[in-house]
């Protein structure tokens, strides 16, 4: 079931423009394959499951980035179909649409995906990532 932006409290909706805003600069750089930016959103603790079931740590995911092992291309979409808001944790349901490199190979991603975040103080960090292949995708 959806959660309407409108049955959130005030501090709610505030987290959860505050989070869109943040996910928004996310997106660009993971366009850009900028872990420097990437790096000051992402939380310690983060976790990140690919759509093949790798796990990656913060600094694993990061040095894939910096060692273009992991390259994204400029036509990454990422969609948000619902969320939920919880004190300080926000989640993001949506899509992944895309392309990119994964350890020398092309990838085509049409994945189901949910994003954590959690607030540090007055900054939110990305928490958690995980992506699914959908049952239906061509891919």
């Amino acid at each position: 079931m959806s959660v309407a932006a409108s049955d959130l409290d005030p501090t709610e909706l505030r987290s959860l423009e505050s989070v869109r805003g943040v996910e928004r600069v996310r997106i660009e750089a993971i366009r850009r394959n900028d872990a420097d930016v990437m790096q000051s959103i992402l939380d310690p603790k983060f976790v990140h499951i690919n759509g093949n079931g790798q796990m990656y740590c913060k600094d694993s995911y990061l040095a894939a980035i910096r060692s273009r092992r992991l390259a994204y291309f400029s036509d990454l979409e990422l969609t948000e179909t619902d969320h939920r808001v919880d004190d300080d944790v926000v989640i993001l349901v949506g899509m992944m649409r895309g392309h990119a490199r994964l350890h020398g190979e092309q990838q085509a991603y049409q994945l189901r995906s949910m994003r954590v975040w959690k607030a540090r103080g007055a900054d939110w960090k990305l928490l958690a990532w995980q992506s699914s292949r959908m049952r239906d995708s061509p891919f």
